[in-house]
């Protein structure tokens, strides 16, 4: 029970970076309705964070780097690039909607993904999904639209367009992205090589697109907030592998409903874009039930024939 709690711990954690991340990024890429900086292209904002952030977590692993090393073709090498290139392409697209949509509406469009997730971790992973993880997934996808309510997104939107599709792409590449990571996590992998190479191999990829579209780079203004971007990113991506390095997805995904949470209150706080106060705090009423029922003595299940949730 100490190892599940630890995992918790390093998930809302994780959401917590990235909603700062989702927040900084509103506000560098113009999107955001107060006046700030003159915008940045997407890919030179992903750029500068990816190669900060890996040039922080470089520093925090130079020991290992040095005794052990980490080389350009790591073990599992088609698994480790194709979890790059997915994640890579999953921020490119929500980097892009948090350019055109509110923070919030953003992460409630994307709530397709845990579904996706669970489907992925059962067929995959091959992940237990019994009667305990089962209901609280189940709450926690109940709690979170009511939190987010990904209809009222759409119903609101004063004109429907293509990026309202891009959070609900990108909501796929990272179930495939969550996946990857626990295979690869099962397969030995530390949390903090599994974070580098990410960092490492986003930044230049993000080139590709600067060739096309020109380069454009940040002014003094935007050095302390891409700065920012890249101390979260680094842990952001070390504290969502650390969880899952300590806990099946299944396990964990009631709590990415933290994401929410946290996502709506910085973007009240940043942008004034105010959440339905009513849905929300039901929502989290829900999942705060939804966290009890996981976190149960397994005995109580067992009592009724049911398989335990695995520690």
């Amino acid at each position: 029970m100490q190892k599940l709690w630890q995992s918790i711990i390093w998930k809302v954690l994780s959401c917590g970076c990235f909603a700062g991340i989702n927040v900084t990024v509103r506000y560098l890429s113009g999107g955001s309705p107060s006046d700030g900086a003159t915008p940045l292209p997407i890919y030179t904002i992903m750029f500068y964070q990816n190669l900060i952030g890996m040039l922080i977590l470089t520093v925090y692993m130079w020991p290992t780097i040095r005794t052990q090393g980490i080389g350009w073709w790591p073990k599992s090498a088609g698994m480790h690039y194709l979890r790059i290139i997915a994640a890579a392409f999953g921020i490119g697209l929500w980097y892009i909607s948090l350019r055109y949509i509110p923070v919030t509406q953003v992460v409630a469009l994307s709530f397709v993904a845990p579904i996706i997730t669970t489907l992925g971790a059962i067929f995959i992973l091959k992940e237990t999904f019994n009667l305990q993880r089962k209901l609280a997934v189940g709450l926690s996808i109940i709690g979170g639209f009511l939190i987010a309510r990904p209809d009222q997104a759409l119903i609101n939107a004063q004109t429907y367009s293509w990026y309202m599709l891009l959070p609900l792409l990108a909501a796929i590449v990272f179930s495939l992205d969550k996946v990857l990571t626990r295979h690869l996590l099962q397969r030995n992998e530390t949390a903090e090589a599994l974070a580098w190479y990410l960092l490492a191999f986003i930044g230049p990829l993000c080139i590709l697109p600067a060739l096309a579209y020109g380069w454009v780079s940040p002014n003094l203004a935007h050095l302390p907030w891409l700065f920012l971007l890249g101390v979260l990113g680094a842990l952001a991506h070390y504290t969502f592998n650390k969880a899952y390095s300590l806990a099946d997805v299944t396990v964990l995904l009631p709590f990415g409903a933290a994401k929410l949470i946290l996502c709506a209150g910085l973007s009240y706080l940043a942008f004034a874009e105010i959440p339905r106060t009513f849905d929300l705090w039901l929502g989290i009423i829900i999942i705060t039930f939804s966290t009890i029922i996981l976190s149960m003595d397994a005995s109580f299940f067992k009592s009724r024939k049911l398989a335990p949730l695995a520690p």
